[in-house]
Parts: C-alpha cells; structure tokens; sequence
C-alpha cells in the first residue's frame, strides 16, 4: 500500500508550525510600532537638511570668501553662546557646520537645581552663532526638564524622540524609552530570521521565492509582495536592527561585542586628574588634532560635562582612511591637552571596527547619498511589510472562523496545510529602526 504520511517529517513540520507562530505574533505586536519608527527614520536620514529647511532664519547664514578658512576662531564662537545661556548652563556639544553657508549650532544643557543628575533634570538648548562674526543669531529650546522632556519642542528634534524612544520618559540609565526601543529592535532581528526561515525553499522554488506572480490572488500578490520585499532588503534591515540597539544601549552592546573581542568606548575615557590645572580650551584642542591628526572636516565637538570629563574632536571626509569609512573621532584630556585615544578605522582591534561601523550603516552614510535614500527607502517599505502580513493574517483568520466543516467534522484547514502554512509565515515585520 501507498503511505498517506505527509512528505515532511512531522519534527520539522512542527518545527515549522512554531517558527510561523512566533513569526506571527511578533509581526503582529511589533508591526505598529515599526511602521512608526520606520517611517520616522526615513525623515532622520535628512534631519539636518530638513532642519534647515524649516528655520532658514535661525541657521542659514550668508557664506563669505574662503569659506571656512574665514570663521572666527572656535573659542570666540563658543564665548557668544556662553553669553546669552540661561544660569548654570553648560557646552556640550559643538555641531560645525556642514557647508559654509549655515551657523555654529551649540547644545547647550541647563541643569534644574544643584542636585541635577538625571537626563531628566535637565533642558536642551540649541544656540546658533554666525562662523564668520561670531555674532548669535537665536536660540530655541529644544527639551524642557521634567517629564515633558519626553516630547521635544522642535519638529526634529520630535521626530528623534520618536523614533528612539517613542516619546516614553527618560528616567533611568539608559534612559527607559531608549531601552523599550532597543527590545523592539531584538524582536524584529527575531522576526527577521524566522520570516527567512520560513521563506527559504526547500525543494528548489527559487524562481518563486523570489519573485512576484502576475496575475494572481489579491491575497497571492500580497504573499509575494511580503516576502520578496522582506527578502531583498533583509541584509538590510538587520543592519539597521543591530545597529539601532547599539546606539540605544551601547554599554550593554559593547559587552557583548566584549566577549568576542577587545573593544575600547570612547565615552568611557576620563581625564587625569587636574592636579591645580585649569581645563585647556576648545580652540587648543581643535589645533592639536588638526596639528597631529589633520585632514577632512570637523563635524562633532564633544565638550567635558564633568571635571573628569574629556574632549572629543571627529571629522569627516577624512581621506586615506578605509574604503567606506571617512570619519576619525580624537579624545583629548582637559587638563594636559594630551590625546589619549584615537578612533579611526585603520586601527584597533575588530570590535572596535564593528562598534564603528554601527552609526555609518544606520544613517546610511557609509555609502554617502546612495546609503542614505536606501535607508530612507527601507523605512518606507516597513509600512508595506506590515499591511501585507496584517492582511494575510486576517484572510488566514477569517477563513478558519468563518468557512464550514468540508465533510465530517474536518475543517477546510487540514486540506491546505502545505498550501497555506508558508503563505502565513508571510506576516512579518521588517523595518528601519534609525
């Protein structure tokens, strides 16, 4: 007699079974919140150039003769923002300016009270200076203090909070919608393999695993558009997963990149103590890395925010230094004005070269323009991806709830479990986390 046992071992059909389920439900839980931080990371890849756009008054500036070369000096910059913030104010940060045609942006951070400590206890403000007079142009207030801090008042500067913290309070170390972001991106690396799982052929299928059927089902076409769009952009979207839970919990991340190799965070670098010295200023900083270390353009100037705090120097477009990567981040000490550690991609050990490569990929810069509208295009594809599964699941649902038995007492189901077992392993829920 023929055997009437299916062709696939019941393991692995079972297996299979609860690769879908979790494929599902983790489309299904995580699908909304993807759509959002998807579509919020496709705006980010152009933050910059939107900001911009937005308040061509308060950072748009005339450009001069020789552009950079005829900015004030970087202190007298610095001076005029001290002057007009609030007491107790702090530099944190310097954002030059990316052409010659926009201001010096400086993050300023305003503690509540003597006691500040938390992310909470304090307000971001920006104040831009013009490069070429060292004049201010404006301020704004960017987070308030407080619980309201969670909802920025500029429309980036929202649309950041959004998309790594989704606007959740950030009370904590790290801050608690950071790392409720973070768990987000390691169920959607989870969604991922089991939808490549579930998608892979096993009796030779590439043709149709690959490609979409013309003239098919509406719910075929959603099948095909599910799974070929999850399937080209996978590489993808796990570039931007793992690199999104970098950047929300680099501590925890530098661990476990810690148990495979060395990896050295330049936020953990502290100066010597200052022994009756006085902290160097930027401008000396700035010299002594373009003096050592020169090429490319400044783009981030990380300020000390404690006494054992450090100076940070990165420039871009810095030539020579690998084939993708252009940017070179320098720690100086406040006190001694000695470098005490250069991230760079021609050195250090291979964590240190992945932990570098964590920003570059989820911004997209790692391949300049070109990176930047494929990141931009693959947080638009995450609403499709959650339609397209949404939709099947709800066919799939209906039809077992509302079909009636095909003879005595078996459901219609049991005669497509082949037919219909890798169409719902089509919910799934892949996206740009950025």
């Amino acid at each position: 007699m023929f055997s009437t046992e299916p062709t696939v071992p019941r393991t692995v059909a079972a297996l299979r079974k609860r690769w879908l389920l979790a494929h599902r439900y983790l489309g299904l839980t995580a699908g909304a919140l993807l759509v959002l931080i998807g579509l919020t990371g496709s705006i980010l890849v152009f933050h910059l150039e939107i900001d911009e756009w937005l308040n061509p008054d308060l950072i748009r500036v005339a450009p001069k003769p020789g552009g950079s070369a005829a900015y004030r000096p970087v202190d007298e910059m610095a001076e005029a923002a001290r002057r007009i913030m609030p007491q107790g104010g702090q530099l944190v940060f310097g954002q030059y300016p990316r052409h010659d045609g926009i201001a010096f942006r400086w993050n300023v951070s305003v503690p509540t009270g003597p006691d500040a400590k938390a992310p909470m206890d304090f307000e971001l403000h920006h104040v831009f200076v013009d490069p070429y007079s060292a004049k201010v142009i404006g301020s704004r207030l960017v987070r308030p203090a407080g619980l309201g801090g969670a909802v920025p008042r500029t429309f980036v500067g929202f649309v950041f909070a959004l998309h790594y913290a989704l606007l959740l309070p950030r009370f904590g170390d790290p801050p608690f919608g950071d790392t409720v972001v973070a768990v987000i991106g390691m169920v959607l690396i989870v969604s991922l393999f089991t939808g490549l799982y579930l998608w892979w052929p096993r009796n030779g299928g590439w043709r149709a695993a690959l490609t979409i059927k013309r003239r098919a089902h509406v719910r075929r076409v959603h099948f095909d558009v599910h799974k070929t769009a999850g399937v080209y952009c996978s590489l993808i979207f796990l570039a931007i997963f793992v690199s999104g839970v970098f950047l929300n919990l680099r501590a925890p991340f530098h661990a476990v990149v810690r148990l495979f190799s060395p990896t050295i965070d330049r936020y953990d670098i502290h100066s010597k103590p200052a022994e009756g010295r006085g902290s160097v200023s930027l401008g000396q900083v700035m010299q002594t890395v373009e003096t050592q270390y020169p090429g490319g353009r400044p783009e981030w100037l990380y300020l000390p925010k404690k006494p054992t705090g450090t100076y940070t120097i990165c420039r871009r477009d810095v030539p020579g230094l690998s084939l993708v990567l252009s940017r070179r981040c320098v720690v100086v000490d406040r006190y001694s004005g000695d470098i005490v550690h250069v991230q760079s991609p021609e050195r250090g050990t291979a964590g240190d070269h992945f932990i570098q490569w964590q920003w570059p990929m989820h911004s997209g810069q790692i391949f300049g323009l070109t990176g930047r509208w494929i990141v931009l295009v693959s947080g638009l594809i995450c609403p499709l991806l959650f339609v397209t599964g949404w939709y099947l699941w709800r066919r799939k649902r209906r039809g077992m709830h509302g079909r009636p038995p095909i003879g005595n007492g078996v459901p219609s189901g049991a005669c497509q479990v082949g037919a219909r077992a890798g169409e719902g392993a089509a919910v799934s829920v892949k996206g740009n986390g950025t």
